[in-house]
């Protein structure tokens, strides 16, 4: 783990994540620039937070920024990555390794920021910051930087774990909840995936966060809603229905942007449907690194990652319909090649699309999937999948008839509708292994059939921590 010097030098960056009332590098600076300065201080302290959330978006290089998000759509089938090998191919054909790149990369940047969230937690109690921004902006604080640890033991969980609905007891990755500020005190055990579970829900604290949709801080900052979204996100993978649907309904402020369009590219804050975004700025270092942004995997201009028109979801006719706005508005017209490719994200250039982590539609579609583990739910399921289905094609011109759907096929439909809705957006990687699915891939070279039993199901701990964490244990 990094040392604290290295740690104050971020918590002491000029950061882009939310707004300060003056920004950082106008505020006098001492010469000393210490933990007992920094957390005496309620714009440093603030500044000190906002380097949590620099950590978690990790633009250089890249974490939940790109880095993190990709790798979920490389695991699933609907987009296709058979470019090279520095470009996440490995982790699309399932031949990741303990020495792979993208497997050290994303294992050392979420404990990057899981520590430097301890940190901060631990310095806000140490230093009595509750004298300093008043009690309830300090359960604020660490409300947030609990959130973004929650969330990276979230990504951890769906990379090196059986799915909890297999085995809750199948070890999966360290739970490091205390700061590391120097070297050595590496040994940690894995824990269960029901015991990262526990912890991801009891990080989860809406009541101390703010509710502020439609606001800059309200979607670049965690808040009540995003809280709600990634404890519905676990109680599913526990399938534990009614808890999900609990927190799905708490989801309260959002709706659907009309035009599905308009959730993506720079500065989309404002749409009414974005509950958690990263937002990208021209700063320095406020961007993705290279070959770390989506724009430079999934953008035409890219010519990575296309999307699979021969055995994904856009195979299927009623989820390949010219006059639905995801299809006629979403993905390019066929290349040279006969390649389409997502028009999600296209700034290949500079880099500044905006990465939805959560939105509403994934809310009605949670929902949606939960009612149809639940008695009684039909209606409720039908209704949560035509209103996202609905925004982008018309029922008159939708070949698909929603209300005639009952039982698997309903169940069925909604996890189709995912696919679709949230192509390139990171989540099909993480539906596939929390419902304990084969991966299965059919394109050209590649013909995979990976079952939760295969040892490339997951992937392995990388070697870094395998060498310097004695107590690891063996999955």
């Amino acid at each position: 783990m990094k040392n604290i010097i290295k740690l104050l030098a971020i918590l002491t960056a000029v950061v882009s994540l939310g707004s300060c009332k003056k920004e950082f590098i106008e505020l006098d600076k001492p010469y000393s620039m210490t933990e007992n300065v920094i957390f005496a201080d309620a714009d440093y302290i603030q500044t000190a937070l906002l380097g949590c959330y620099d950590a978690f978006k990790s633009t250089n290089p890249t974490f939940m920024g790109g880095l993190a998000y990709i790798v979920f759509d490389c695991r699933g089938e609907d987009i296709v990555n058979i470019s090279n090998p520095v470009t996440m191919q490995d982790t699309y054909e399932m031949k990741v390794l303990s020495t792979t790149q993208e497997n050290g990369r994303i294992w050392n940047y979420a404990y990057w920021t899981i520590n430097t969230c301890n940190i901060f937690i631990e310095n806000l109690e140490k230093h009595n910051c509750k004298d300093v921004i008043g009690e309830e902006l300090c359960k604020q604080y660490t409300a947030e930087a609990k959130f973004l640890r929650a969330y990276c033991y979230y990504v951890l969980a769906n990379l090196y774990s059986l799915p909890y609905s297999i085995n809750p007891d199948a070890l999966a990755v360290p739970l490091r909840l205390t700061a590391l500020t120097s070297s050595g005190n590496n040994d940690c055990p894995a824990a269960a995936i029901k015991d990262v579970y526990a912890q991801i829900l009891a990080d989860c604290l809406p009541d101390d966060l703010p509710s502020a949709p439609g606001t800059y801080d309200g979607v670049t900052r965690a808040n009540e809603a995003a809280a709600h979204m990634l404890k519905m996100r676990v109680y599913m993978a526990m399938e534990k229905w009614d808890e999900a649907i609990t927190e799905g309904k708490l989801v309260t402020g959002y709706s659907l942007a009309p035009d599905v369009t308009k959730i993506y590219g720079p500065g989309t804050y404002e749409c009414p449907e974005l509950i958690f975004a990263l937002p990208m700025s021209t700063q320095p270092g406020d961007s993705p690194n290279t070959q770390m942004s989506c724009a430079e995997y999934y953008s035409i201009d890219a010519q990575v990652c296309w999307l699979n028109t021969e055995s994904g979801i856009l195979a299927e006719d009623a989820y390949s319909q010219d006059k639905d706005k995801r299809i006629s508005d979403l993905v390019s017209a066929p290349d040279n090649n006969g390649y389409v490719y997502s028009l999600k994200f296209t700034d290949k250039a500079q880099k500044q699309d905006w990465i939805p982590v959560m939105r509403y539609a994934e809310t009605l579609l949670n929902l949606a999937e939960c009612y149809t583990h639940s008695a009684n739910g039909t209606t409720q399921a039908r209704n949560a999948l035509k209103e996202v289905r609905s925004r982008s094609i018309a029922a008159g011109d939708d070949m698909l008839d929603v209300d005639a759907l009952s039982g698997g096929n309903l169940t069925t439909a909604v996890l189709k509708e995912r696919r679709l809705e949230f192509i390139c957006e990171g989540i099909r990687g993480i539906d596939i292994i929390r419902r304990g699915e084969n991966f299965v891939k059919n394109y050209h070279s590649v013909n995979l059939d990976v079952a939760p039993t295969a040892s490339n199901y997951f992937w392995p701990i990388p070697n870094a921590e395998i060498n310097y964490n004695k107590t690891l244990g063996k999955k």
